[in-house]
């Protein structure tokens, strides 16, 4: 009986895997049954079916020539699949499949192939390579791809089912994708649905040249350097789904893109460097973007930043969570262009004693800083001051394995987290937060510091104090430092809050030495299109503007 079942429980099994995978499938994919079954053994391939056409078997190497289905099975400790230049329509389905290659690729899609792979519904597979399946350590291998699964330029490849799948890298990559050419057509690398393990004890788990998309799916990685990378753009879930699943346990950076989007997805990242970096070294003058529109992220680094834009850092929603373990010259949250908060709940925290950047929050914001460094905004919209009061915290940090809790003005709690590290520092941005309330840092049940939450903009430079001058201009402009000192005995302000007038009436200095002449008694006229403020309005750094700079007083 159950010998007559086992032909239609496969059948069903793959038809189940052929139905996750069928948005990426033409027609003739999806009507396809499976033309030839493949067997792996050390001695050889065998194939049932369709056997003419479609393929050709030397030893233990398969190599696909034609559209169609194809069912691999079986255990061979040297042995490979390859898809052929130029070959479409081809699905590879894996069940209970055991592959090791010696000096190649396990799988290798040839360029300008569409390949779905596709890891069959119930079943385990593994594949791996070894060592010398790289051609740096071992330049005399012409064989080498420098990867377990091999995607190249032009290809268009589908990593998809509902089974599992192993994928060990002794030689270099795990995955390893390539780049769209004019010869060889577009490429890119989609993943969705399996489960997925990578060990990449060399290089990099999952690395593309052109465009990757992680939809779904369960992914555990381990890696030496990057967990996930793309030199261009790499998309992480979609709006309206829940995303991928993925656990970073060790790798140096963890997702790495010229373009990092993030729809979907529950991902936890320990890194060793940036947990999430846009960056890309070999593109000049691109414009690199990190923007997290959903999911749960929760990320922490022993020696990088938590999150690093070479360009923007833009955050509408989801839940952020990154730790950084490390001193002054690392941050939670890095951009060298402008962090836009709009949404979503957003916690950045670790050992720096701040972090220089350019902050646009629609949404509102607290900063507490422990250690002397950046405070929360400074001027309200009255110009008041409303900074972390960090004269009153009871403690310098927050102990690593210690509790901190961010309380609103009732009391109620907004965040609570056992800290993985020492902190020195702490964002939050939350839709729980209330412009222009006082809010509270707490380690356990006690008071570490207080601030005021606020909207608008933050100018700041690790080290000091981003005002006008070498800050932000009243139109958002950066506005180079300028230098020279104050003279001798001036305090700026008196305490009835008159302008002190400066020693024996003199005029300050002004930079380059020249002074502005007012002989005639008329003002200069501002520059073009602006105006001058109306009597007893308020200077245009008292945040009045919806400008604010960052506190950098150290604590008493």
């Amino acid at each position: 009986m159950m010998k007559k079942l086992l032909p239609f429980l496969c059948a069903a099994a793959l038809a189940l895997s052929l139905t996750a995978c069928a948005g990426t499938m033409n027609n003739s994919m999806a009507d396809a049954a499976s033309d030839v079954t493949f067997t792996f053994t050390d001695s050889g391939v065998t194939a049932a079916g369709e056997t003419n056409t479609g393929y050709e078997i030397d030893d233990t190497a398969l190599t696909i020539t034609d559209s169609g289905t194809y069912t691999v099975s079986g255990s061979c400790a040297d042995g490979s699949i390859k898809v052929k230049k130029g070959t479409t329509g081809v699905t590879l389905v894996l069940s209970d499949l055991t592959l090791t290659s010696a000096d190649t690729a396990a799988i290798t899609c040839g360029k300008s192939s569409e390949v779905t792979i596709l890891v069959s519904a119930g079943t385990t597979n593994s594949l791996s390579d070894t060592e010398q399946n790289n051609d740096e350590t071992y330049p005399d291998n012409t064989d080498a791809e420098n990867a377990v699964i091999k995607c190249k330029d032009g290809s268009r490849v589908t990593l998809c089912g509902t089974g599992a799948l192993t994928v060990t890298a002794n030689g270099k990559n795990g995955i390893k994708s390539g780049t769209t050419t004019d010869e060889d057509g577009e490429a890119s690398l989609t993943i969705r649905d399996l489960i997925l393990n990578i060990d990449a004890p060399v290089n990099d788990a999952i690395n593309a040249e052109q465009l990757l998309n992680i939809e779904s799916g369960t992914l555990t990685i381990d890696a030496a350097d990057d967990a996930v990378h793309s030199d261009l753009e790499l998309n992480i879930g979609a709006d309206g789904t829940d995303g991928p699943t993925i656990d970073i346990t060790n790798c140096c950076e963890g997702l790495e893109a010229a373009e990092l989007n993030i729809y979907s997805g529950d991902i936890d990242i320990t890194a060793t460097d940036d947990c999430l970096n846009a960056a890309n070294s070999d593109l000049s003058g691109y414009d690199f973007t990190m923007t997290i529109a959903g999911g749960t992220i929760n990320a922490y680094t022993s020696g990088g930043d938590g999150f690093d834009s070479n360009g923007d850092l833009t955050i509408t929603g989801g839940t952020v969570i990154v730790w950084t373990d490390n001193t002054a010259d690392n941050e939670p949250l890095d951009a060298d262009g402008t962090i836009a908060v709009s949404g979503g709940t957003v916690l950045a925290a670790g050992g720096s004693a701040g972090m220089g950047m350019n902050l646009e929050a629609t949404q509102p914001c607290v900063i507490f800083s422990l250690s002397g460094g950046m405070g929360g905004f400074r001027g309200g919209p009255n110009g008041t001051q409303n900074s972390a009061d960090n004269a009153q915290a009871a403690v310098s940090n927050i102990a690593k394995g210690a509790t901190l809790d961010i309380r609103n003005a009732d009391g109620s709690s907004l965040y609570s987290a056992e800290v993985p590290c020492t902190v020195n520092y702490v964002f939050f941005s939350s839709p729980d937060l209330t412009a222009n309330e006082s809010d509270t840092l707490c380690s356990g049940e006690e008071t570490v510091a207080t601030a005021t939450a606020q909207t608008g903009t933050v100018s700041t430079g690790m080290g000091g104090m981003g005002t006008f001058p070498g800050g932000q201009r009243p139109n958002g402009e950066q506005q180079d430092a300028q230098p020279g000192e104050p003279p001798e005995g001036f305090d700026g302000q008196t305490p009835d809050g008159e302008r002190q007038e400066l020693p024996n009436g003199e005029v300050p200095e002004m930079p380059g030495g020249e002074r502005p002449d007012f002989s005639d008694g008329e003002r200069p006229e501002p520059p073009e299109g602006s105006q001058r403020p109306e009597a007893g309005s308020a200077p245009a750094d008292s945040g009045a503007s919806g400008t604010y700079n960052v506190d950098t007083t150290p604590a008493a």
